[in-house]
């Protein structure tokens, strides 16, 4: 008569199996959520070119010379990415400024997926820069070659409350502070909600607080924002989206209140070869001498590869701006910017570039700058 087995002994390699899985699943994540890589940037471009307005004053041209090496890390994982970079650049003119200038510029850029349904984005770009390029490019028209700090940042944390709603929080960020000590700045939060009918279209609504800062010689000029806007998002395909805004501003400054509509028009593509983006706005922001001023823009950019091994990239915009809150006094400038690359291999990169911005309201030839020249970059490549 064959003995009874003894319950334990049949169920004693199941639980042990099962505990020995769950283990092996325990150190597996805490091996996945400490697996954090950190990776070295690394970037050197040296460039030779022709500038037609150095002072942007009308005083002359000169030929340029500008080394720009970048570092920085770069942190990821599986769920999140953060890159930050630190650089400098170099800057001779054979005529005007044989000893050189220095420009510094930084940035962070964070994408994150916090949860099943919280997702984070942050970009922040800063510079001190002696150059009115860059300021230009931010739709600011200034003469002369005083040095500024300009900070330039979005963020963005949306979260996916049911399966057809996404909430929003939004912060802009835009100051641009000269070496007098004048210049202003907009500090922007918002919050939106979108409602998705369908795989293509989400409507909704958001609210901006905007501060704005005037900084003059000693003081600091304040006034203050609040707008209402209906929202909406069409996918036009998998590679093409718009974005649209519209609704009225309150205006408040030294007890007066004053009603401005804005709105804005977006279109927004990406796929493996290319991407682009056009705007039209209208609405409150930083103005033509970086003070508060009503503001409307146009601006267009794209990048496009061939074979690999070929870039061209192309951006330009054109800005009017004047005294918020009626836009009187305006002044209206455009930029344009383009290069043609070589990807030569090992992180090499060729490439011809040229500016140009200038004020459409006075086409004086003081007030047109025109830039070229050849760049050699190198990239350390990314694991």
């Amino acid at each position: 008569m064959r003995a009874p087995r003894k319950r334990w002994a049949m169920g004693a390699p199941g639980h042990v199996g099962r505990a020995a899985l769950c283990a092996v699943a325990l150190c597996a994540a805490a091996r996945a959520a400490a697996s954090t890589v950190v990776d070295p940037i690394a970037r050197l471009t040296l460039e030779g070119g022709y500038d037609s307005n150095v002072l942007y004053d009308g005083s002359g041209s000169d030929r340029v010379g500008r080394v720009s090496p970048d570092v920085g890390l770069r942190f990821r994982d599986h769920t999140w990415e953060l890159r930050t970079l630190y650089g400098v650049d170099f800057l001779t003119y054979q005529r005007m400024q044989p000893g050189g200038s220095w420009n510094h510029r930084g940035s962070l850029a964070l994408d994150a997926r916090a949860t099943r349904r919280l997702t984070l984005h942050a970009d922040f770009r800063g510079a001190y820069a002696f150059d009115p390029v860059g300021l230009a490019q931010m739709g600011v028209f200034r003469t002369g070659r005083d040095s500024a700090l300009i900070l330039h940042g979005r963020g963005r944390a949306e979260f996916r409350a049911t399966e057809r709603v996404d909430v929003a929080g939004t912060l802009t960020e835009e100051t641009v502070r000269f070496q007098d000590r004048t210049g202003g700045a907009m500090h922007q939060p918002g919050i939106e909600a979108l409602y998705r009918y369908n795989r293509r279209l989400s409507l909704g609504a958001g609210y901006l607080a905007s501060m704005f800062q005037g900084f003059e010689r000693g003081a600091t000029d304040w006034a203050f924002a609040h707008a209402l806007r209906a929202r909406g998002r069409y996918e036009l395909s998998r590679q093409l989206t718009v974005n649209a805004s519209a609704g009225p501003a309150l205006w408040l400054k030294s007890g007066d209140a004053v009603i401005v509509p804005e709105g804005s028009v977006e279109l927004v593509g990406v796929s493996r070869e290319w991407e682009g983006r056009a705007q039209l706005a209208h609405g409150l922001g930083l103005g033509n001498t970086a003070s508060p001023g009503l503001v409307d823009s146009v601006e267009v950019g794209l990048a496009r590869r061939f074979a690999r091994r070929f870039e061209l990239r192309g951006d330009g915009g054109i800005w009017r701006s004047g005294r918020a809150p009626s836009g009187g006094d305006a002044v209206t400038g455009y930029v344009t910017y383009g290069e043609a690359a070589l990807l030569v291999g090992g992180g090499v990169r060729l490439a011809l570039a040229a500016t140009h911005f200038a004020r459409i309201d006075d086409p004086s030839a003081a007030l047109r700058r025109t830039t070229f020249g050849l760049r050699l970059g190198w990239t350390l490549p990314e694991r």
